[in-house]
């Protein structure tokens, strides 16, 4: 917690400093579910051992931050590390650029970070560009949201999202709904769901058999036979303002081809659902987005 304290006090005085931190450990933002979930992925096996990416815990975040602490070590990168609540992905950013916190826990958009090029180091794709797909997430007792059977009735329906995800907000907005709403917090989206203040979320699809995922014990699911293409691709940022900027991105570089050539990254997006054969003959419905 003093270490967060630390953290946030130089960026709020010192907003144009680059002062490193530690150098013995490797500072991690990452949200409290996902870290938490991350533990309960693990389970206490030794993270090099890991090769099943599949369980109820195993969620495109829990599993791309796997693949993050795996690529490292795999490496040879092998000071501890150390983890830090920052939810926001502008904040996470933030940090980096100062050189006030080593990585984000997951990867990023590559347009949400090439402009800051100069500041972060950037690593090879771990998802290339329109790999990655999505639902439209509305509560399991949403039945009339649940009914909807193509795109031309989005008109009727509100999304809501964080306009601070670029991604997301970007493909959202060129939809034909009736309207998105902002809200800062991901468990506020999920309860204007279930409250019917909004009906539908974009949501990474997710290895249950229905490709349901449960929060607080509500369910959600994807309107059926619709998905969108996620036109970008996804990459780990480093700070390049720290002691271990170089070894660090050098050791994520190597275990990212290591894990791509044994086939591991692909085998972990498709054991999580991310990458989901059940929706293959989807309808894609954003066609024309570009980002």
């Amino acid at each position: 917690m003093n270490r967060l304290f630390l953290i946030l006090f130089c960026l709020l005085f010192y907003p144009h400093s680059k002062a490193e931190i530690d150098s013995s450990s490797i500072t991690i933002a990452i949200q409290d579910d996902i870290k938490a979930q991350y533990y309960q992925f693990v389970d206490n096996r030794q993270i090099l051992e890991i090769d099943d990416y599949s369980g109820l815990a195993a969620s495109r975040d829990v599993v791309e931050h796997a693949l993050l602490v795996k690529a490292i070590r795999l490496g040879g990168f092998d000071l501890p590390i150390n983890y830090i609540q920052v939810d926001h992905q502008p904040r996470r950013i933030k940090l980096m650029e100062q050189g006030l916190i080593h990585l984000s826990a997951t990867p990023l958009w590559l347009n949400e970070i090439k402009q800051f090029e100069h500041k972060l180091h950037i690593s090879n794709a771990i998802l290339e560009k329109g790999r990655a797909e999505a639902g439209l997430y509305t509560h399991s007792k949403n039945n009339a949201v649940l009914s909807v059977d193509g795109p031309a009735d989005l008109i009727k329906l509100v999304a809501v999202s964080n306009q601070n995800w670029q991604h997301d907000w970007e493909i959202l907005k060129q939809l034909n709904f009736n309207g998105v709403y902002h809200t800062g917090k991901y468990t506020t989206m999920l309860d204007m769901l279930f409250k019917k203040r909004a009906d539908v979320m974009l949501g990474p699809f997710n290895n249950s058999e229905d490709l349901s995922f449960q929060h607080n014990g509500e369910t959600y699911l994807p309107i059926n036979n619709l998905k969108v293409i996620m036109p970008d691709s996804r990459h780990f940022a480093v700070s390049r303002y720290t002691a271990q900027s170089q070894p660090l991105i050098e050791a994520l570089q190597k275990g990212l081809k290591i894990l791509k050539k044994k086939g591991e990254i692909e085998k972990a997006y498709r054991q999580s659902g991310y990458i989901n054969d059940k929706v293959a003959g989807w309808q894609i419905i954003n066609l024309s987005s570009k980002m």
